[in-house]
């Protein structure tokens, strides 16, 4: 009888036990879930107006420069020039992009500004952007390197008339700029990170020397949030 009844409060005790445990892993996996949902979430809405590519590339160095820049974001971009815009500084830091930035009317992920090229060297550009799906903002900068090929004379071989003849070739890039030019990944928010917001005005040379060191170092400062 006493045999009995221990035997029952165990069972009791197990069975309770039992429906905890249950209680606990399903509460768990309802958490993982809505976690999941949320990162999800997250996700699909993380990417904004960021720049994707652009034209010439981020971070590319070519022959010549050229009289546009062309970016292509994640989302479709807010066409207004005081929200979604491009800065270009030519290597000895001016201002040179000209007019406002247009966003294309065959693909609203794009846009582009005119520039007056101004010498070889290091180019910064700085974007800005507002989603036309969410209305976030978002900003960033990239580099490109604008280098002339080098011509060189190669010596006349005896096989030959005497005549000589030229090759094209790029030289090596040097460290500095492979340094720069490391910047595969966008940094988020460089120019609120930068103190110059969407202004149009030449920050001072201090703020450009800081800026090509930040692009350098690809800090990442606080991305901007929507106002309320």
């Amino acid at each position: 009888m006493l045999q009995s009844y221990f035997f029952s409060r165990k069972r009791g005790f197990m069975m309770k036990k039992a429906h905890r445990f249950a209680q606990t892993l399903f509460a768990a996996l309802l958490s993982l879930g809505l976690l999941f949902v949320v990162a999800g979430t997250v996700s699909a809405h993380s990417a904004h107006a960021k720049v994707l590519s652009a034209t010439p590339a981020i971070g590319s160095t070519i022959a010549q420069a050229p009289d546009k820049v062309t970016v292509e974001c994640a989302e479709n971009i807010n066409p207004n020039p005081k929200l979604s815009n491009l800065f270009v500084y030519s290597p000895s830091g001016e201002l040179i992009s000209q007019g406002d930035t247009k966003v294309s009317l065959s693909n609203p992920k794009e846009m582009s500004v005119g520039i007056k090229p101004n010498g070889n060297g290091v180019y910064i550009v700085r974007w800005t952007t507002v989603s036309a799906v969410d209305g976030d903002p978002d900003q960033g900068a990239f580099i490109f390197t604008v280098k002339p090929a080098v011509v060189s004379a190669t010596p006349a071989t005896s096989n030959n008339t005497g005549a000589t003849t030229t090759t094209t070739s790029t030289s090596g890039t040097p460290l500095w700029a492979t340094i720069l030019i490391g910047i595969v990944a966008l940094v988020v928010g460089l120019g609120a990170g930068w103190g110059i917001g969407r202004s149009r005005s030449k920050p001072a040379q201090s703020t450009l020397s800081t800026m090509r060191r930040d692009v350098a170092a690809q800090k990442e400062p606080k991305t901007p949030t929507k106002s309320s």
